[in-house]
């Protein structure tokens, strides 16, 4: 039976040839990437497993791929400061893209699975966020990618978008809890707000 380590490693071979011909994730590619890991997610999950499982390691593999093929290469690559920020710029920018396109994947396919939406987005989001920290990617930038995911599920869905969004900065600002206070702050501020003209309110509040 699939886990979320299979859905993982297969998600991360069927996108991470379109990352390395690109060198980045850009606003055009959400979309490819998220049809990606929907159909991943149905072919694995035809083969029985938790879709809540699934939905988890597909949003970890595409992150993973991020990290691998962009991730601290970027930075590393840079020579001067300038070039520096500008790669760090990059890199950030498609660490969240990344995340919005494995949230709408993993929470498409879970919802057609038969797992509640709003939990779904919780928990993709959530591991948006701890992925991005495993792999040393930018982890505002991912949640805010999680929520702009989530606002996108939002259009097309029986939730609200606020709903929607404010369970993404949850599963957000919980996932940053656990690497530290100050991630979480840092977190809690980035997805605070007003994202995409949506005013987000996320239900974990540090103080």
């Amino acid at each position: 039976m699939p886990d979320e380590r299979e859905i993982g490693r297969r998600v991360k071979d069927s996108i991470i040839g379109t990352i390395r011909g690109t060198g980045e994730i850009t606003e055009a590619a959400v979309g490819t990437l998220s049809s990606a890991v929907q159909r991943t997610f149905k072919e694995v999950g035809a083969a029985g497993g938790s879709a809540a499982d699934l939905a988890v390691g597909a949003v970890r593999g595409t992150i993973g791929a991020v990290g691998d093929v962009i991730g601290l290469s970027a930075l590393t690559a840079a020579s001067t400061v300038g070039t520096t920020a500008q790669a760090a710029s990059a890199a950030a920018a498609s660490v969240g893209n990344a995340a919005k396109a494995a949230v709408v994947g993993a929470v498409r396919g879970s919802s057609e699975a038969g797992i509640e939406t709003l939990e779904a987005i919780g928990a993709t989001s959530r591991s948006a966020v701890s992925e991005a920290s495993a792999v040393g990617a930018d982890i505002t930038a991912a949640a805010v990618g999680a929520v702009e995911g989530a606002i996108e599920i939002a259009k097309d869905s029986a939730i609200s978008a606020e709903d929607a969004a404010s369970a993404a900065a949850t599963g957000a600002i919980d996932a940053a809890s656990e690497i530290g206070e100050a991630a979480a702050k840092r977190v809690q501020a980035a997805v605070g707000g007003t994202i995409q003209g949506v005013k987000v309110t996320a239900k974990s509040v540090v103080s």
